[in-house]
């Protein structure tokens, strides 16, 4: 990079690559770069507009930033949490955004919790991001294009250029992001040199200077409203193929691998744990992130019953379903069939989950009868323990666990219904039947009950954050 007195020029090393997909009587041109982080923050948002920063910089087809998300990213680029996110907020981004705080509907400094957690990863990184950018000209480096092939060329502008202006299709939480990450790793001793070079793609005048933004609102519509996010079940089962042979850092990760092992390996739901993303499974049971998020929540329970490897954890959990499944009468419905009969939920989401926070209920019962944890001697107990449960709480009819339609005429089905089933259960692990009570006074009966059995198995201070 090279510049004068008066002018400063910048020279980029891009390519530009072939699209047979636009269709368009003109010459729609761009190329893909690495772009520094803190550049692309001056010639985006304020600069190069010297001294003065141009609040219209920020607008163009830019949403309303969502602070908490771009804390987030860079926490997650980090891989630790952030503390006194306002402030630090305040003191990186102030100069950028705090000329527009008194525009109608902006706020500045941002309202943010004072710590902003993340997403473990051994890998942390994100995909490109999409840039519009008037007053720049691509130069190709040594001739004409191959045929058929990307070409090497150079990006050059003047980035104290009045005609010169960036602006970020898609992308600009993640750029916000890293550029606070960028930031504060460069406060750590020995880092004040660090750089990080955001992937990019760049559109070259699709709108003319000063023009509405037609051609890039168009673009950001399609990527954000039309190329939708696949389901989470479908990308549930990716992580434990990503993470390879390491051990599970967290709950978290801990929660897929049994998820997974449940979904193809062990207990009553292998080869029936929806991935609706690709069609896997039975219609109407449980989805697999579904089946993890519910997991995550009772892996303290399992560690602190002396439950802790991932075989006997998976075999726990199995056997808990196994004995759900049959204390409903329903288990089989779809023994010989590859389908569930509709008016079966037992299978269903909104069951499982609920059915998963009694293991440390079903741990309790083990102990108090001083059984192994994983036997026949144990099914056996938990299938009578939990058909009792049933009872008390009014979930059967004719020796079956409710239909679907008795199960909606009961309030478990809508808004509130998960939790009014799942507090239905916990009144239940009481020594009596559940009398009809309101939803708050239901509520409170069953943490009661969970308070009792958290004492008695001394789990209640379990670091849910400790590796494991």
């Amino acid at each position: 990079m090279s510049g004068g007195k008066k002018d400063s020029i910048q020279t980029i090393s891009v390519i530009v690559p072939t699209n047979p997909f636009i269709q368009s009587g003109e010459d729609v041109r761009h190329c893909l770069a690495a772009l520094d982080v803190v550049k692309l923050m001056e010639w985006w948002p304020g600069k190069p507009h010297l001294p003065h920063h141009d609040a219209d910089k920020v607008r163009a087809i830019q949403r309303s930033l969502d602070w908490k998300r771009v804390t987030q990213i860079a926490a997650y680029l980090l891989q630790r949490e952030i503390v006194d996110v306002p402030d630090r907020v305040e003191q990186y981004f102030a100069e950028f955004y705090g000329p527009t705080a008194g525009e109608p509907g902006r706020e500045w400094p941002p309202r943010l919790p004072r710590v902003a957690r993340f997403e473990r990863s051994k890998y942390p990184t994100f995909a490109n991001v999409l840039l519009h950018v008037n007053g720049a000209k691509v130069v190709p480096k040594g001739g004409a294009a191959r045929k058929g092939g990307a070409e090497a060329a150079e990006l050059t502008f003047n980035e104290r250029d009045q005609n010169l202006n960036f602006s970020v299709i898609d992308g600009q939480h993640r750029i916000n992001g890293a550029y606070l990450a960028i930031r504060l790793l460069q406060e750590e001793e020995g880092k004040r040199g660090k750089s990080w070079q955001i992937p990019s793609e760049i559109f070259l005048d699709l709108d003319k200077l000063g023009d509405p933004p037609r051609r890039q609102a168009q673009i950001f519509i399609d990527v954000n409203a039309y190329q939708k996010k696949v389901d989470r079940s479908l990308v549930a089962d990716l992580f434990p193929t990503a993470r390879g042979n390491r051990d599970a850092l967290d709950v978290k990760e801990r929660a897929q691998d049994l998820g997974r092992k449940l979904m193809l390996e062990t207990g009553p739901l292998v080869g029936m744990v929806q991935i609706p993303g690709i069609r896997y499974g039975v219609k109407d049971v449980v989805a697999l992130s579904t089946l993890n998020g519910a997991i995550e929540d009772v892996i303290d329970d399992l560690y602190a019953a002396g439950i802790s490897s991932l075989h006997a954890q998976a075999d726990f959990l199995a056997q808990c379903l196994d004995a759900w499944l049959e204390a409903t009468g329903r288990k089989q419905d779809v023994a010989e069939s590859e389908s569930l009969d509709p008016e079966n939920v037992a299978y269903q989401g909104r069951a499982i989950v609920s059915f998963l926070t009694l293991v440390p209920a079903c741990i309790a019962e083990l102990k108090r009868r001083n059984l192994r944890l994983v036997s026949s001697e144990a099914l056996t107990s938990l299938v009578r323990f939990l058909r009792l449960i049933m009872k008390r709480a009014r979930l059967l009819k004719d020796g079956l666990f409710l239909s679907k339609s008795l199960f909606r005429d009961k309030g478990f089905l809508g808004s509130g219904g998960v939790a009014r089933f799942r507090d239905s259960l916990w009144a239940a692990v009481g020594r009596a039947p559940v009398p009809k009570l309101g939803s708050e006074r239901l509520a409170k009966v069953a943490a009661a009950n969970r308070g009792r059995i958290r004492q008695e198995l001394g789990s209640a201070e379990v670091d849910s954050g400790h590796e494991r």
